[in-house]
């Protein structure tokens, strides 16, 4: 899926035809403060060579290697030409090394960057699991028998748990990042499971209100996104019709806001059904064998769920439970409780508590009127009804507080 903002096949391109990505990461770009690199291996190399060359020199070393009678300077000489030999060969020694180097990490970079961070996460997250296990492992090995034996030993079976550690991160990055509570797009092997689990169908997001519900909080658990359904909007998306093509890119657009949601875990799953052609069919055996529940505004798809046992959440329902109370265009039957705090205003109540305020009935306090519904007020603290008098037949009565 592309990014709204790339142009009609990939990423913007510069002046010279190749992506920013890409010219950033050519070969034949240099990295980043690599020359410095360079310098401070390098010096570090001959610090080294130095510090080994001037105790080999005062430790007789090497003037054991070499005869005195073929040093004129004597022992310090001795010493000096040592120091010098260990810069010399620092040095270069230094250089290659500090190339080297810089290409291993130039290597890494441009590995690292196509690797998501999740991913790269969920690998240190192995690590560190590794470390704590080889640590455990090798301890008792450090504790008895020669040193010689026990610290490559133990150096060895760090390197391998560790390694290990890396691999298996990265192949259940989703399930590690699931456990720890983490949210937005998660690749699992295992998909979540039981009640709060939900398979979301591709229906569900053409529509769009699902985005609007889970950022409301009113979802929660896990949302399995099938590959198959994503594989469907893709193929809405890339259709030559302009009505297909407007739905597949909503429900892009719909399923990159949830990645991007806080809250909301997105899990990708792998798992198809060969033998299964239809599409809601897939999905209704999906939900079925993880025990979750379907998200849809499929109706004819919902009944089908639900005599297979799957436990439905249709956003048409809860679109209609969710209706005010009245429409603007109906008609009321209210009684007038008490006057408005505008002139003429006069107010009443519905049956759950709303106000219905009057406009033209401070003078009908205690009687019954009809009234027209003009508009309505709602905010995070209630609703607000806004009525004129009509002499129309009212269809409902509201009953004073």
């Amino acid at each position: 899926m592309r990014d709204d903002h790339d142009g009609p096949h990939g990423p913007p391109l510069t002046h010279s035809g190749a992506s920013p990505a890409h010219v950033a990461r050519s070969g034949n770009a240099p990295v980043r403060g690599g020359t410095a690199l360079v310098e401070l291996v390098r010096l570090a190399v001959v610090v080294l060579g130095v510090a080994v060359a001037y105790r080999l020199a005062i430790t007789e070393a090497l003037p054991a290697a070499v005869p005195h009678d073929a040093l004129p300077w004597g022992s310090e000489a001795s010493q000096l030409m040592a120091v010098l030999i260990g810069a010399a060969v620092g040095y270069v020694a230094g250089g290659v090394l500090g190339r080297f180097a810089l290409g291993r990490i130039d290597a890494a970079e441009r590995r690292f960057s196509q690797v998501a961070a999740g991913d790269l996460l969920a690998g240190l997250l192995g690590a560190l699991a590794g470390l704590f296990v080889a640590a455990g492992l090798t301890w008792p090995l450090l504790l008895v028998g020669s040193g010689l034996l026990t610290i490559p030993l133990a150096v060895l079976i760090g390197v391998v748990v560790v390694a290990g550690g890396i691999r298996i991160g990265s192949a259940r990055g989703g399930d590690l990042l699931r456990f720890v509570g983490a949210s937005g797009r998660l690749q699992v092997a295992t998909p979540s499971s039981g009640g709060s689990a939900k398979v979301v169908d591709t229906s569900a997001l053409i529509d769009g209100r699902l985005l609007d519900v889970c950022r409301a909080g009113f979802l929660d658990g896990a949302l399995l996104l099938p590959r198959f359904v994503l594989y469907e909007l893709q193929g809405l998306a890339d259709s030559g019709e302009d009505n297909r093509r407007e739905r597949g890119q909503r429900g892009l657009d719909v399923l990159g806001g949830l990645q991007r949601a806080s809250g909301v875990a997105l899990e990708v799953v792998d798992r198809d059904y060969p033998e299964i052609e239809a599409v809601d069919a897939k999905l209704v055996a999906l939900a079925r064998d993880q025990g979750a529940a379907l998200v849809t505004v499929d109706a004819n798809l919902g009944r089908v769920a639900e005599v297979q046992g799957v436990r439905v959440l249709n956003l048409n329902a809860l679109a209609e439970t969710l209706r005010p109370p009245v429409l603007p265009g109906d008609v009321l039957s209210v009684k007038v409780a008490k006057p408005g705090k505008e002139a003429g205003q006069g107010v009443g109540y519905l049956s759950d508590g709303t106000m219905v305020v009057i406009e033209q009935a401070r003078d009908r306090i205690g009687n019954e009127v009809a009234c027209e519904v003009t508009s309505i007020l709602s905010n995070p603290h209630g609703r607000m009804v806004f009525t004129a008098l009509t002499d129309a037949q009212p269809l409902r009565t509201a009953d004073t507080a």
